[in-house]
């Protein structure tokens, strides 16, 4: 799980390559000739327990909801939302404590952010929607399936947080960096891009930590997974109960959670509809859809486009 090191107003880098190449997953599932696309994201939120969650809702069609993890806003999704766009409606948000969201929740865990997807959905009308969570996305998308089986049509796992071998031991980087040789580090570890890796950036990166806010929402996290008696059971006891069909997506070269966990997420949906199927992005880290937005856009649309 990684901390915020990209706040938004950071992100146009990432962001634009992210949108450049979202247009050539879009050629590569073979959209239909009539489907045509909003001429603008609409941004909005919801009320969860007296904090607004911020979301972007864009495009038409069957629902699919987008969780960024730890390091993430729901700008990260820019190329998914526009791959998706043409035939579906894309909501991604910015979890209770991050981004444009409420920061001032007493307790912030993985059950409010799962309580957070169902008041989405509520507000939205939506009875069912297939949904795609990158690291505590991951977590918080396969909590909210084992709560309300009945309201997911499929799920996408990126990189997934919440293994109990990822929760123990000492983390190995530092994720509220404190200086820009911390930042560069984290950076490395989770991002395989080129543009992630220098100097300059890790200083605009951290900059941008401070500014944020979200140190105090790590925090709350952390205290959550360190809390015994929480409500928040880790992934390995909920992946069993999962229904949904599942696809599970890996970063080749994750430095934080390496590649072969992907594996033992597969491993434990046993009850997934169809078994779970998994997909390795080539050249990407812990967050693939930034590292290689085109293989991880085409990988879910197809996935998204069974029936």
């Amino acid at each position: 799980m990684t901390a915020s090191f990209l706040p938004s107003r950071h992100r146009l880098t990432p962001q634009r390559v992210a949108a450049a190449v979202a247009l050539s997953a879009c050629a590569v599932i073979s959209l239909p000739a009539q489907a045509t696309t909003p001429a603008a994201p609409v941004s909005a939120s919801v009320d969860v327990a007296g904090q607004p969650m911020a979301y972007m809702k864009y495009g038409q069609g069957e629902p699919v909801l987008i969780v960024h993890g730890i390091g993430g806003h729901k700008e990260d999704w820019t190329g998914l939302v526009q791959a998706l766009a043409p035939t579906r409606t894309a909501y991604a948000v910015d979890m209770i404590g991050f981004g444009a969201s409420g920061k001032t929740a007493p307790a912030i865990n993985i059950t409010l952010q799962a309580e957070a997807l169902k008041a989405l959905m509520d507000q939205q009308g939506l009875k069912k929607a297939s949904l795609v969570g990158n690291s505590l996305g991951a977590w918080v998308v396969v909590t909210f399936a084992t709560r309300y089986p009945d309201r997911v049509e499929r799920l996408v796992l990126s990189d997934a947080a919440g293994l109990k071998v990822t929760l123990s031991g000492p983390p190995p980087v530092n994720f509220a960096p404190e200086t820009v040789d911390e930042m560069q580090k984290l950076l490395q570890t989770v991002l395989a891009s080129p543009w992630a890796q220098g100097r300059e950036f890790a200083e605009k990166a951290l900059a941008g930590f401070k500014a944020s806010g979200e140190k105090e929402t790590l925090a709350k996290l952390f205290a959550g997974f360190a809390d015994k008696g929480s409500a928040d059971k880790p992934l390995d006891d909920l992946l069993p109960q999962v229904k949904a069909p599942t696809l599970v997506v890996w970063g080749a070269k994750d430095g934080l959670f390496p590649a072969p966990l992907a594996d033992m997420v597969v491993g434990g949906l046993t009850g997934a509809a169809g078994g779970a199927s998994k997909v390795l992005i080539q050249n990407a880290s812990h967050f693939p859809q930034l590292d290689n937005p085109a293989e991880f856009n085409a990988a879910v649309l197809q996935f998204l486009g069974r029936r």
